[in-house]
């Protein structure tokens, strides 16, 4: 079952994707249960599997497909038929169950140094996180939530480890603009005038570190637009709470595709200060981005106090392409680890 899940990444072979679309629908019928809970490995297989046999073209992996329907842009995943056979899309546990297991993918645990190897992998899985076909405003709302778990902690312990590196501010780490910020602005930024020759590995790892966390930024920003959440919805969402009825029947907007594509941070092993610093910069400017539109959104509403239960500190923000700026169970949240 893996294998014909890995197949479903065949996006130059219609008829290969739906020879195992057919044969997973068979298998699906016999163990229901089994298809469901193999998706979020097929999703790591279809990655290595593109990755294998597209790689050599440039092309890279891709988890989106797209089509012209009444002469629009319609863009869906390449696991969207599999759900749909499922029978998930009717589970909302287990669509629950998926998100986060896609999500788990973004966690590190205490100690672990990210591999940045991994990186193009955790774009694929946020194109899919972008684009499944969901129904319902529950599910993008989940992926808020539980994304906002992983990226608002551990954001700001990347932020204030970089400054620790930088010399900057350990107390308000990112209050604004720095000179790092300033300087790839302007397209002057030099590692020696800047004082970090000799931090190559240090100030590398954690940018592999803010480039694991940028995604779920560019994401949560992503899924507020294409769904029209409020900031005061997302604040209020907790993943106990019942559906609710005029949240579902939903579609995402039209004419809209999520991107998000790795920078190569090291190339022939060596650090590559230039797309470092623009990493640094976007994680910066992103999480800045995060903490104004909470601020923006708190004094409009209204003080009273939500269903949910008490207030919750969120983060949204920036655009969706190339990582640069332009969504459990209650009580469970996503592991979130100092960056090694």
């Amino acid at each position: 079952m893996p294998h014909l899940l890995a197949v479903q990444g065949d996006v130059k072979s219609p008829q290969t994707r739906a020879l195992a679309l057919k044969l997973l629908i068979n298998e699906g019928e016999k163990r229901p249960d089994m298809l469901r809970q193999r998706v979020c490995a097929g999703i790591v297989q279809a990655y290595h599997f593109q990755n294998s046999v597209y790689n050599a073209s440039g092309r890279g992996a891709t988890a989106l497909l797209t089509r012209d329907e009444a002469g629009r842009c319609v863009t869906e995943t390449i696991f969207d038929a599999v759900i749909k056979e499922s029978g998930m899309k009717n589970k909302r546990a287990q669509r629950q169950g998926l998100l986060k297991g896609i999500l788990s993918l973004f966690e590190k645990d205490p100690g672990e140094q990210f591999d940045h190897s991994k990186l193009p992998l955790l774009s694929f899985a946020a194109e899919i996180l972008a684009h499944l076909p969901y129904t319902t405003l529950n599910d993008p709302l989940f992926c808020v939530y539980n994304a906002s778990c992983i990226s608002t902690l551990d954001g700001q312990t990347v932020v204030k480890a970089l400054a620790e590196v930088v010399g900057g501010d350990v107390c308000d780490p990112n209050s604004g603009e720095d000179e790092i910020e300033q300087a790839v602005k302007k397209g002057n930024f030099d590692a020696k005038k800047i004082g970090l020759k000799g931090k190559e590995q240090e100030f590398g790892q954690l940018c592999v570190d803010a480039s694991r966390i940028i995604p779920l930024l560019l994401l949560k920003n992503f899924l507020r637009k294409a769904y029209n959440l409020s900031e005061a919805r997302i604040v209020e969402y907790l993943p106990s709470e019942k559906e609710r009825i005029n949240e579902k029947g939903v579609s995402i907007q039209p004419d809209v595709q999520f991107s998000c594509k790795p920078l190569p941070l090291f190339i022939a092993g060596k650090l590559n200060w230039s797309i470092a610093a623009k990493v640094y910069t976007n994680l910066r400017q992103l999480m800045r981005d995060s903490e104004t539109a909470l601020v923006a959104d708190e004094g409009k509403k209204s003080p009273k106090r939500s269903r949910g239960g008490r207030k919750r500190a969120r983060s949204s923000s920036g655009d969706d392409a190339d990582n640069t700026p332009a969504p459990g169970n209650k009580g469970s949240s996503p592991k979130v680890s100092p960056p090694s």
